[in-house]
């Protein structure tokens, strides 16, 4: 879905007799049609803990957005988790993630990109977002055979807000997460929607 060279558009890639093929795809802007996890960071944030969290997180959003455009989509995305996510209990992510999140996540399914993923035999998702976020998400109700996702700090069950090493995956962290999933073996079709995901593609047949 990267509009400028070298990569082609989703629609004009073929999804026929790719049974035995990988899928690498990216997920907000990609898998998904909206750019922006904040919704679901939202929800998140009401679900478990209520409108103060609900309050906290949008007080710290201007902030999130500045970094994101001016400093790094890493630093942005850090912001959002730190808000949504310290102190929750992880057991209650989890559970939202596995009975809210989903039928919001189904919804915003971009049909081009879902043609393509899943014509192929292997699935992988490869995403800035949280994985304790967005797994249940995709392995149950999507078929996805692994996800890459950026993985929050915990303490005693409960989240830091904070993220563990190598950070949030966006850009050459992805390539890095994709080359430590896959080794040497390239897989067959990327899928990504901003030039961060140019790294992650480029490792692709």
């Amino acid at each position: 879905m990267v509009t400028s060279n070298p990569f082609p558009t989703v629609e004009k890639c073929p999804s026929v007799g790719r049974e035995k093929q990988t899928v690498v795809a990216d997920m907000d802007g990609t898998l998904l049609i909206g750019r922006s996890s904040f919704p679901y960071f939202a929800l998140v944030a009401f679900e478990v803990s209520g409108v103060l969290r609900l309050l906290f997180l949008l007080l710290a959003s201007p902030l999130a957005g500045l970094l994101y455009y001016f400093v790094s989509e890493s630093a942005g995305i850090q912001v959002l988790i730190f808000a949504t996510f310290v102190g929750m209990k992880v057991s209650d992510i989890e559970s939202v993630a596995r009975a809210v999140l989903p039928k919001f996540y189904s919804s915003d399914l971009h049909p081009e990109s879902w043609r393509v993923f899943t014509s192929c035999g292997k699935r992988c998702v490869l995403t800035a977002n949280p994985r304790i976020m967005v797994e249940a998400f995709l392995k149950d109700l999507l078929g996805v055979d692994m996800v890459l996702g950026t993985e929050i700090g915990t303490y005693k069950g409960r989240a830091t807000g904070f993220v563990c090493k190598p950070g949030v995956l966006v850009g050459k962290n992805k390539a890095d997460a994709l080359k430590k999933a896959f080794g040497e073996t390239k897989p067959d079709v990327g899928l990504g929607d901003r030039h961060t995901d140019i790294p992650f593609m480029a490792m692709c047949k």
